[in-house]
């Protein structure tokens, strides 16, 4: 669980305010919905999971097209307003389905995404009208130093990196749309294999060779146990050439 919280404080970003409705698969069989005037003044758990899971713009430009399937409907109306309507499904069985909503300036309107199973991991959206928000760039993790430039998984591109101490590190990989966290854990072993759904994630963790890690994001269980992998095989690689 404390990965999945850093993940959500370091992955994304948002600020608006207008009625909002969100639901969320909490876990493997239950969700949580919720329909809000506003979000002001609203109790601090369930604000920070709104905040936390919502993104304000979407360009699809920074969408690599070799991996996702896109449809684009325009002229829907919602709101007096007309939007995109754009349905981009995975190419292979690598990562989530997402459906999204947005004005002419990419302001996101409503979203959803969608497991391999087209089990809905979440949805978010606008009620009433469109909050005023002016366009800016989300935040990001830097590529500073300890960033091995090099990583690269299936069109996952390493966007940032962070030493949460001295034995943990965060690495994060985004297509453009979908995104997971990787937290590498040099004093903490687990025996077991543990594979969650929590608040519209998947969550994996295991162990391999005397490291942890634990993947936190919108892609299958499958790729985050490559995923690591492959990683594992990286910091090897390196530790063999110093």
């Amino acid at each position: 669980m404390k990965y999945f919280v850093l993940a959500f404080l370091l992955l994304v970003y948002s600020s608006a305010d207008a009625g909002f409705f969100f639901k969320i698969a909490v876990d493997n069989s239950s969700y949580s919905s919720f329909v809000l005037k506003s979000l002001k003044n609203t109790e601090i758990h369930t604000h920070f999971i709104i905040q936390k899971i919502k993104e304000n713009y979407f360009d699809i430009s920074s969408v690599d097209k070799n991996y996702y399937q896109v449809s684009i409907k325009r002229g829907v109306s919602l709101f007096n307003k007309k939007l995109l309507l754009y349905e981009l499904t995975p190419t292979f069985s690598d990562r989530f389905k997402h459906v999204i909503w947005v004005t002419d300036d990419n302001i996101v309107v409503r979203k959803e995404v969608y497991n391999l199973d087209n089990k809905l991991m979440l949805s978010y959206g606008y009620v009433d009208e469109l909050p005023k928000m002016e366009k800016g760039p989300p935040a990001a993790l830097n590529k500073g130093a300890g960033c091995d430039r090099s990583l690269s998984f299936r069109g996952f591109e390493l966007s940032g990196c962070k030493s949460i101490d001295k034995n943990t590190k965060h690495l994060v990989f985004s297509d453009g749309l979908n995104k997971f966290s990787v937290f590498v854990d040099k004093d903490v072993e687990v025996k077991n294999i543990r594979k969650k759904v929590i608040m519209g994630n998947y969550v994996y963790r295991r162990s391999l060779a005397g490291h942890t890690y634990t993947v936190v994001g919108s892609v299958p269980f499958k790729i985050m146990k490559d995923v690591i992998t492959y990683i594992n095989n990286k910091e090897e690689k390196h530790e063999n050439n110093e």
